[in-house]
């Protein structure tokens, strides 16, 4: 199938139980047609290092030479460019991105721990170990969250406490009879116990009316997926030419003109050199050459890394 600029590519692993999973939904509650372009879970990544400048985090959506980092732009892209309900229909864009900050941020984290700590897959791979030790300094420590075990179940369980109290009048979704981004950043920590191998994974069936909100969420599918080669994606970004519309909508930081070096938060032996062409609350793009990709508009949030300004 042909790919045209126009169209999304998700950078993602197929394997991940976390963000890719949550854009995955998303796409499927917008029925979107994709590309899916799969990655290795850990270093080097040499395609999505061109791509992003350095990126190494997962997922990433491409359109033609413009590249989004994360989950939270590629929702903004989702409901700017496809027609439909807003994925914030019901919560709202601003109120509803902290609920959602509050599920990715507090949930996730407590989840993360009780996964790493039960025996999942990936932590027998001497490599990914190594790989996440490097990219999570300090925090990715297998054997410090094997000893929080306890205490972590317990704050899980608060929290599906909630949901399930949530839930508990009968309605189909978080809040109310339709779908929202709310329910998708729920659901896709969550789902990650399913992968634990001690017990763990079945910590939701403890919880009916969660348990059948998980089907539900899960019933919105995964829109219209096609794949495409690293390489493809690649020439894709080639033959494109990026979306460059200098503006700012913030009097502090870097301001369009400026160039700036960004060293990733999540560890990458690569940091995005470029210019800053969009300066915003939330996000910022930076236009960035490589041989690979000739030259794309990077879109990242302010928190992926530490922003040096006018090297």
């Amino acid at each position: 199938m042909a790919v045209s600029v126009n169209d999304f590519i998700v950078h993602l692993y197929d394997a991940e139980p976390a963000f890719s999973v949550k854009t995955r939904l998303m796409l499927g509650f917008k029925n979107a047609k994709w590309f899916a372009c799969n990655h290795p879970t850990i270093l080097p990544k040499p395609e999505l290092a061109a791509l992003t400048g350095g990126y190494r985090q997962i997922p990433v959506l491409q359109i033609g030479a413009d590249i989004f980092c994360g989950s939270e732009l590629i929702a903004d892209e989702l409901d700017r460019r496809l027609s439909g309900p807003s994925l914030s229909r019901l919560s709202g864009p601003g109120i509803g991105r902290g609920i959602a900050y509050w599920a990715e941020e507090q949930l996730f984290w407590v989840i993360v721990q009780v996964l790493c700590a039960s025996d999942f897959k990936s932590a027998a791979n001497p490599d990914f170990d190594a790989d996440r030790r490097q990219m999570l300094p300090g925090i990715y420590d297998v054997k410090q969250m094997k000893a929080a075990l306890p205490a972590n179940l317990q704050l899980l369980r608060a929290h599906l406490d909630l949901l399930e109290r949530q839930l508990a009048d009968g309605r189909a979704f978080m809040l109310g009879e339709e779908s929202d981004l709310i329910d998708i950043s729920l659901y896709f920590p969550i789902d990650m116990l399913s992968h634990c191998r001690n017990g763990n994974e079945n910590i939701p069936q403890d919880y009916p009316a969660l348990r059948e909100w998980m089907g539900r969420v899960a019933a919105l599918g995964h829109g219209r997926r096609a794949e495409i080669s690293r390489e493809d994606a690649l020439a894709v970004a080639r033959a494109a030419r990026p979306t460059i519309h200098p503006c700012s909508t913030v009097g502090e930081g870097p301001q369009p003109g400026d160039r700036v070096r960004i060293v990733w938060a999540a560890y990458s032996p690569v940091d995005l050199v470029g210019e800053v062409v969009e300066a915003h609350p939330r996000r910022l793009a930076v236009r960035h050459s490589a041989p690979k990709v000739s030259e794309v508009v990077v879109h990242l949030p302010r928190n992926a890394g530490t922003i040096a300004p006018r090297i």
